[in-house]
Order: structure tokens, then sequence, then C-alpha cells
């Protein structure tokens, strides 16, 4: 017979492995990394992980994920993108990483619904994640116009195609599960 606590562990322990697996995408996503030379924010695939987070957590895990991915950056440990730890909070590029937050929980609307809704739902935290880089990386850029150049125009149509490509990715994912495949 099971302990009140052995159940209570059974039932947190998958919660934990989906949050912890989450961190690491977000992680592991921030290491694949291109330097562009006429801007300080590098093309990653983080907004890829951040939509597929959502759209396969919901609201309220890619939340706690996202939250404990920028804990662990404010800690110390270099899970950013260029490896800087909690000085990535301190640079140009900190409105991207505090903007993740809300666009994952943004894209978590986007669970279980159709197609083109988790698409547009998408696109929305895209330009989250773009209203919180432009509005940090102003103060460092001087001006809007620069920090939009800077910062979003050069990523825009990457961007919106890592939407589509999560939403395919989810899409593929239910049909392979529904097909017993997964």
């Amino acid at each position: 017979m099971q302990t009140f606590a052995q159940a209570q562990l059974l039932r947190v322990l998958p919660l934990a492995l989906r949050l912890s697996s989450a961190v690491i995408l977000l992680a592991l996503s921030a290491k694949i990394t291109i330097t562009l030379p006429f801007t300080p924010v590098p093309i990653t695939f983080q907004v890829l992980a951040i939509l597929l987070i959502g759209l396969t957590l919901g609201s309220r895990e890619a939340a706690a994920s996202v939250f404990a991915y920028l804990a662990a950056i404010a800690s110390g440990l270099p899970l950013d993108a260029r490896g800087l730890g909690a000085a990535a909070f301190a640079g140009p590029t900190a409105g991207y990483l505090i903007a993740f937050l809300p666009a994952a929980m943004l894209a978590g609307l986007g669970r279980g619904r159709g197609t083109w809704q988790a698409f547009a739902i998408s696109c929305l935290a895209v330009m989250v994640i773009y209203a919180g880089g432009v509005l940090v990386m102003r103060g460092f850029v001087g001006s809007w116009e620069r920090a939009i150049a800077l910062g979003v125009a050069p990523f825009i149509l990457a961007d919106f195609g890592k939407a589509l490509l999560a939403v395919a990715l989810i899409r593929l994912g239910r049909a392979s599960r529904l097909q017993g495949l997964l």
C-alpha cells in the first residue's frame, strides 16, 4: 500500500519532468546561436522553444517553466544565449528574456485550439517578445526606430516562420499520437 507521500510524489513527478524538460529545451535552444555583426540580438531557437512550450504545456505550466529558466539565469547559471548568467538581465537583450514569460503564457492559450487560431496566438506571442525586447533595447540604442531596426526587422520573417513550424510540429505530434505512433 502506498503512503500519502508516495502518492503525492507519483502525482508531482510527471509535472516536474515536464517543467524541467521545458527548462532544458530553453537552455539548449539558447545555445544554438548565430551572431549577427550589426545587432546585439543573436539568432537563436528560443522563440521556437517558447512557442512549443506554450502550445504543449498550456499557460500555467509554460509560465512555471519559463519562470524557472529565468530564475536559473538570475541565480548566475549561464543558460542564456551568450552565457552571461545574471548579467544577461543588464544588457540590451534583457527585454527579450523577460518577455519570454508573458509570451509563453500567451502561446499557452493556443493549446488545443485549431491550427489557424494557434498560429495567430503564436504570432501574437512573438510580438510580445518583440515588444519586451524593443522596450529595453531603446534605452541602449537611443531611439525606437533604431531599436526596431536592430531588434525586430532582421528577425521578423524567421520568427513568424518559427510560429508556423511550432504549430505544424504540434499538429504532427497530435496526428501521430492519434494514429498510435507515439
